[in-house]
């Protein structure tokens, strides 16, 4: 029966095609270093390392790897395709405003500049008239190529469009992004993300409509106007559309963002390092080499020592090999989980505790017969006592994995999953098919002769 399951479950992913998606370490990938560019509290970081690893997920990575390191965050990020487009996501803060348009300017008119310059000039007199000055602000022409400062969005602001080609002259947000619930690009003659608004948006969109009933909103994502439709109803019930002059990168990319939020934090990168494929081949390379030159070592041991159990002993790696690699490769298909170098080593050293299941059963049934007891007897007799051992070893072994897997994170992770995993094939394999497969041999092929066993010597005593 477990030939069978092992064997079956083998071919069907490898007929599937289905092979183990390999982490950043062994297939190469991108790794990214992002630092806040100012001083920031432990929630807001936290906060923003679960938005950069939901915008990865979205991005379809297998097995990222997002860790904290002091006041870095450190993204690897393996096989990704467009890696690019992967690492400028990540930091990116996407704060969305919404801004009613007071005017429009040639930004390579220097007539139309200071106009607009005057323009932004006189409501900055008449803000100052009304408003708190440590709230208020405007920005010159001098930054239309940067962004707006962090509490711009309560300033009168002069900005340029996505194109570069036309510049805005904006009143103070009155609305911003955090109202966003939902948001999906769709193409509907053109490239445009629809937006869903959470309950407090409906309302606060709809207020906004009617105060600029048939007139231009911008739509402002990080300092730039994405777009200045005109308000041309009074009620949107909770849906509304940017649209622009967006081709489907720039429209998935932007309904990405701002369906995840903005970052809390400012990130500034401090190192983005592209892994070579080559390099992670290598690296496969050497892992692989390792793992069979030291499972030739063990079979080889076994077999000089164990002899025919040295064989049962090897059969059953290969069957928790099997099952192991049908584990793995249905894993990285269906729920994108990468192996990582961590992983292998978990696995590699997993080897051992599955050859010790082995080894406790061996040296009970040889205990057994040097005491003069049958082959076959000792075999059937021996592995009640010899799986309690078993299961108490590989317990050992699960809760190790398990507050591992609880309590750190990245590669470390991976190390404590795939030790687990391969503890539990242990149990069943040591259950199912080595005790079985032992028996079968004690009664067929050693027929009372202990030196088949490695056994050289067997104490005279009363027989069993």
């Amino acid at each position: 029966m477990v030939l069978l399951i092992a064997g079956a479950s083998l071919a069907g992913v490898l007929s599937a095609g289905w092979t183990p998606v390999l982490g950043v370490q062994l297939q190469g990938g991108v790794e990214v270093v992002l630092r806040p560019a100012n001083e920031v509290s432990d929630e807001q970081f936290e906060r923003a390392i679960e938005i950069i690893r939901n915008r990865v997920d979205a991005i379809g990575v297998a097995e990222p790897d997002i860790t904290r390191q002091g006041d870095q965050v450190v993204i690897q990020l393996p096989g990704v395709k467009d890696k690019q487009r992967a690492v400028d996501l990540i930091g990116k803060t996407a704060e969305l405003t919404f801004r009613p348009v007071i005017t429009f300017f040639d930004p390579l008119d220097p007539n139309q500049r200071a106009a607009a310059q005057q323009v932004v000039e006189g409501s900055q007199v008449a803000e100052g008239d009304n408003a708190d000055e440590d709230t208020e602000q405007t920005v010159s022409l001098s930054e239309l190529l940067t962004p707006p400062e962090e509490d711009g969005a309560t300033a009168t602001v002069a900005l340029l469009g996505s194109d570069g080609q036309m510049g805005f002259v904006l009143a103070p947000a009155q609305l911003t992004g955090e109202v966003i619930e939902e948001a999906v690009a769709t193409f509907q003659g053109q490239w445009i993300v629809n937006l869903s608004l959470n309950d407090e948006g409906a309302l606060l969109f709809d207020q906004m409509a009617v105060a600029n009933y048939e007139r231009q909103v911008a739509i402002v994502l990080d300092g730039v106007v994405e777009s200045a439709p005109t308000i041309n109803a009074i009620e949107f019930n909770g849906q509304a559309v940017i649209s622009g002059s967006f081709d489907e990168a720039e429209a998935k990319n932007l309904a990405l963002v701002l369906r995840f939020g903005a970052l809390p934090v400012e990130f500034e990168r401090d190192d983005v390092r592209t892994v070579s494929a080559t390099l992670g081949e290598g690296t496969l390379r050497a892992g692989v080499i390792a793992g069979l030159v030291g499972l030739m070592l063990v079979g080889l041991y076994m077999l000089l020592y164990y002899r025919l159990l040295g064989l049962v002993a090897i059969c059953s790696l290969a069957v928790s090999g099997a099952t192991l690699w049908s584990i793995i490769a249905w894993l990285g298909e269906s729920k994108g989980l990468a192996l990582t170098l961590a992983g292998a080593t978990g696995i590699i050293v997993s080897i051992g505790v599955q050859v010790d299941s082995n080894i406790v059963y061996y040296e009970r049934i040889k205990e057994e017969v040097r005491r003069g007891r049958a082959v076959r007897s000792a075999a059937d007799g021996s592995f009640r006592a010899a799986f309690s051992t078993i299961v108490w070893a590989d317990l050992a072994s699960l809760i190790g994995a398990g507050v591992l897997y609880q309590l750190t994170s990245g590669t470390v992770r991976g190390f404590a999953l795939y030790l687990g995993i391969t503890t539990l094939i242990d149990l069943a394999v040591s259950f199912f098919f080595m005790r079985p497969l032992v028996v079968f041999v004690a009664r067929r092929l050693v027929n009372e002769r202990p030196r088949r066993l490695g056994l050289t010597t067997v104490t005279e005593e009363a027989s069993v």
